[in-house]
């Protein structure tokens, strides 16, 4: 089924990290998305794969998500490679989004980067008319990057003061990221008040380049085009 928007993240939280608030501001306003993850999630030092896809699909459900799928791609092994650009360009084709959002691709994580590399160069794949795929070509009107660890300069801030605290109640759901202590794993680990710490840190220095109390960052890689001065005053809210 077409959606308005389609997020992408390299592991089972990055897109309720990244741009829970977004999701949150989408859903608010009817705007149809769905959500793939590229992989399980299963080196992770916390949580089961098993564990992170029930989370996973609960937060989905919160969000109202149209549908969450995973690539099934290796945790710890995400490389930008034209095998995997083909199969986010066909998860593009089969959903149709008139917008992608995947994670910036500078990022001290290399599944960060490496997810948003692959999501920057599967552009040209998903509008290749010789491409061996069951979905027709699709050519979304744009594409945009949320940074997750790199605090990269924004293009754009969307002010997410008034589903910040909703977004938290988002993040608790994947609880196995934060349940267990350092001392089980034997190696430094946060708790839940760290992880959400430094979640509202983030949200408020990015909330704070645009003059509001929580923001989500999203980047460009092209200069955006605009019709003229009114759609300057509607990015504006004038």
């Amino acid at each position: 089924m077409p959606v308005d928007v389609l997020l992408f993240g390299a592991h089972p939280d990055d897109v309720e990290w990244g741009a829970g608030g977004i999701a949150l501001l989408l859903r608010d306003s009817g705007t149809s998305f769905a959500i793939v993850d590229l992989t399980n999630g299963e080196m992770g030092s916390r949580g089961t794969p098993e564990q992170r896809q029930l989370e996973a699909l609960a937060a989905a459900d919160f969000l109202g998500a149209r549908a969450r799928e995973s690539l099934n791609l290796p945790d710890c092994g995400l490389v930008d490679s034209p095998g995997n650009r083909r199969l986010v360009a066909s998860a593009i084709r089969r959903h149709r989004p008139k917008l992608v959002i995947a994670p910036f691709w500078e990022d001290r994580h290399p599944d960060h980067a490496a997810a948003g590399l692959i999501a920057r160069n599967s552009q040209l794949y998903c509008a290749l008319t010789k491409l061996d795929d069951p979905n027709p070509p699709h050519k979304p009107d744009a594409f945009l990057f949320y940074p997750l660890h790199q605090f990269e300069q924004p293009s754009f801030v969307i002010d997410t003061t008034t589903v910040f605290q909703r977004k938290l109640e988002l993040m608790r759901i994947h609880r196995s990221q934060f349940e267990k202590t350092a001392e089980e794993f034997g190696v430094i680990a946060h708790g839940l008040g760290d992880y959400l710490f430094g979640l509202e840190s983030r949200d408020r220095y990015f909330g704070s380049l645009a003059g509001a109390r929580y923001g989500e960052a999203l980047v460009s890689d092209r200069p955006v085009r605009l019709s003229g001065l009114g759609d300057v005053l509607t990015l504006l809210g004038r």
